[in-house]
């Protein structure tokens, strides 16, 4: 136990769960001060946020929606119902969606289905019930940045980043989509993490990926399941960005999203190893409402997690929201095609924006809400705007340094570190929002790079 730990433990009287906890550094008080001056028509010189994967382009349209039929009724919502593991008519919706959208080998079955307060509550359950405190799940590097944490804070699982640079014939983040560069990467990994003493239980991917907003093909995720189905691991799959797939103009070849549970998997893993995570927060713009959905057929894990899905009891007037939607096909199949149709359009204005600026990025995205973008030419010490540099010398301060830069002048963005990339220096930025916000944020950031192309660092 470390001092502060010990520390925290003696002035806090604290458990060492707790005290461990509670000296980790938190983002939840930066996050509210920044939050509390987002711009606005009314609050012109508030923030804008490229830096969240938050979906609120058609946040009108959902509003409207649950205005109009989710009221809250005596009959389902003011009382226990049949308990907290999903209400009856959620998940009878959730089949056919899932037997439509992710077109499963076998068909899903009501007993599969746990409704869970969003994915972050999946994935910590998910770790509690397949790690004991201390064992590994590997990812994929870069990764999304709240794997950390949602599987360490309670669970106490180690989240371990299988990096792609070392493996020998790298040649870009194509190989993050590559079979054979998977299996490499996954088993340089996990003999790394078995000499250092780390027990793994599973592999967790997100397709499509975060951030880097491409789907996997299929004949990746059958390799990832034959490295799994070989160590006798979990393979945990957040899809949580299944339907946010979209035309990319300049990705004629965009490979399609393909679910694990489609993939074609039954020779490559034993199927009670083989979990989907998913929800309503970005396919459906409503990351406030906290819906997930861990799919399973193993009995075991669903009875492990369905023991403690009571601390974490999703409402059921929020469940009747999904329902409602999930049940109505001529609005659902509306609402994806519009969906797809403005990211597709915003996308593409944030590309104009980089080739504007002559800034690289990974042009193979098709999925998501965000473009991985390489800023290494603006960071303190390189000479912009020449050609991005190589990683060797860039170190984190100086991509919380441009980060601090931007948001000086109004606009978040995400730094890569926190998706524990490989070349620091890159950034996500996100573009699901309100046109007009988007147009400014992008405004904000050229005008900040620009200051920096022109007057360097000093000014």
């Amino acid at each position: 136990m470390s001092a502060p730990v010990s520390q925290s433990c003696v002035d806090f009287s604290l458990s060492q769960r707790g005290a461990h906890n509670s000296v980790q550094d938190s983002p939840w008080d930066a996050v509210e001060r920044l939050m509390a001056n987002l711009w606005a028509t009314d609050n012109p010189d508030g923030l804008v946020f490229l830096g969240v994967a938050e979906n609120s382009i058609l946040h009108k349209q959902v509003a409207a929606r649950a205005n109009k039929n989710a009221a809250v009724n005596t009959n389902n919502h003011l009382n226990y119902g049949v308990g907290p593991r999903g209400s009856p008519r959620l998940k009878k919706a959730l089949v056919p969606f899932f037997n439509s959208e992710f077109r499963p080998s076998k068909p899903i079955l009501q007993k599969e289905l746990l409704v869970l307060p969003g994915v972050a509550a999946v994935i910590d359950a998910l770790t509690w019930a397949i790690c004991n405190e201390g064992e590994g799940i590997i990812t994929p590097a870069p990764f999304y940045t709240g794997l950390k944490p949602m599987s360490a804070l309670r669970a106490g699982g180690v989240l371990i980043s299988a990096p792609f640079k070392s493996v020998e014939g790298y040649r870009g983040l194509n190989d993050v989509f590559d079979p054979d560069m998977n299996r490499k990467a996954l088993e340089k990994t996990l003999l790394q993490a078995t000499q250092d003493g780390v027990t793994v239980r599973a592999v967790l991917i997100s397709n499509p990926h975060n951030p880097l907003g491409r789907c996997y093909p299929a004949e990746t995720i059958r390799e990832i399941a034959r490295f799994c189905g070989r160590n006798n691991l979990h393979l945990i799959s957040d899809e949580i960005f299944a339907l946010s797939v979209y035309h990319n103009v300049h990705a004629n070849n965009a490979t399609p999203f393909v679910s694990v549970l489609g993939a074609g998997l039954d020779e490559c893993i034993d199927s009670h190893l083989v979990h989907v995570m998913y929800g309503m927060s970005k396919d459906f713009c409503a990351t406030g409402l906290r819906l997930g959905v861990l799919h399973s057929t193993n009995e075991g894990l669903i009875a492990a997690v369905s023991s403690i899905s009571v601390f974490g009891w999703v409402p059921y007037v929020v469940q009747d929201v999904w329902a409602d939607v999930l049940e109505d096909k001529q609005f659902l199949g509306d609402f994806k095609l519009e969906n797809r149709k403005v990211l597709g359009k915003h996308c593409t204005m944030l590309r104009s924006f980089l080739d504007q600026h002559k800034i690289p990025y990974y042009d193979h995205v098709h999925a998501g809400v965000f473009v991985w973008v390489d800023l290494r030419r603006y960071l303190r010490g390189n000479s912009a705007p020449r050609p991005a540099i190589s990683a060797a010398g860039i170190n984190h301060d100086q991509e919380v340094e441009l980060f601090k830069r931007f948001l000086g002048a109004g606009v978040v963005v995400s730094q890569g570190s926190s998706f524990g990339t490989e070349e620091l220096g890159w950034y996500r930025i996100s573009f699901a929002m309100d046109e007009q916000a988007l147009n400014l944020g992008l405004q904000r950031l050229g005008n900040c790079l620009k200051s920096i192309e022109n007057n360097g660092w000093e000014n």
